[in-house]
């Protein structure tokens, strides 16, 4: 009696194909709620609108998120790792700090651009009223935070750069001052009438300043100028 021949190849209907399909439509369905908070803001993203957008059931929607709340969870969460990933691989690309802070500058304009600003203070005026919405905000400005902590510590080490207070206090004022900007360019200040973007590219110059003036570390084992023996 032969054998069938052995495949590791999945058949159609099987379980593997299913969960790909799932997976398929899931990312379909936060591209189009990220589409419709950026265009349309959070009053108008309804499961309906959501489900127009990606022209699949509104069934699906439901399936997959459970409601509102639950899709704009997973579209915070969506946002939140693709903008610590890019900002982590920023701030460990080996470039001086003050370049880093320039690329920062970029990537605001960059995003206020494409509609990620606007969502995720939308997703920040939504989380007043819904605390599990409120705690997955903190949670994304908490990650961007330790990586800007992460930075000045290193830049502090290598640089023997002396801080006016500590990483944590001078992450903070950081992150403060990009959200401040944001905040006021989505409300509709110009550039001409509030120099947000002028602003915080001309802290890289302060940080380039800084670094300058930062006393040379002795290393372990070397004589400082002058020294004999």
């Amino acid at each position: 009696m032969s054998r069938a021949p052995q495949t590791s190849e999945p058949v159609p209907g099987s379980p593997d194909r299913r969960i790909e399909r799932g997976r398929s439509t899931r990312a379909q369905l936060l591209t189009a709620a990220i589409e419709v908070l950026s265009e349309q803001g959070y009053v108008a993203t309804s499961m309906r609108a959501v489900s127009d957008r990606a022209g699949t059931p509104l069934s699906l929607v439901q399936y997959h998120f459970g409601s509102k709340q639950g899709l704009l969870v997973a579209v915070m969460e969506e946002m939140n790792t693709r903008g610590l990933e890019r900002q982590q691989a920023m701030w460990a690309d080996g470039r001086p700090f003050a370049e880093q802070w320039r690329s920062a500058c970029e990537y605001l304009r960059a995003d206020v651009h494409s509609g990620y600003v606007r969502i995720l203070w939308e997703l920040w005026a939504a989380g007043l009223a819904d605390p599990e919405l409120a705690e997955r905000w903190r949670a994304t400005i908490r990650g961007w935070r330790e990586l800007i902590i992460e930075r000045l510590e290193r830049w502090q080490a290598e640089e023997n750069v002396e801080l006016p207070m500590s990483t944590r206090a001078l992450a903070t004022l950081m992150a403060n001052l990009f959200e401040g900007a944001e905040t006021e360019i989505l409300a509709g200040f110009e550039e001409d009438e509030a120099s947000h973007l002028e602003a915080l590219e001309a802290c890289a110059t302060l940080i380039a300043g800084a670094e300058k003036r930062a006393k040379p570390r002795v290393r372990r084992g070397s004589r400082r100028p002058g020294s004999s023996g």
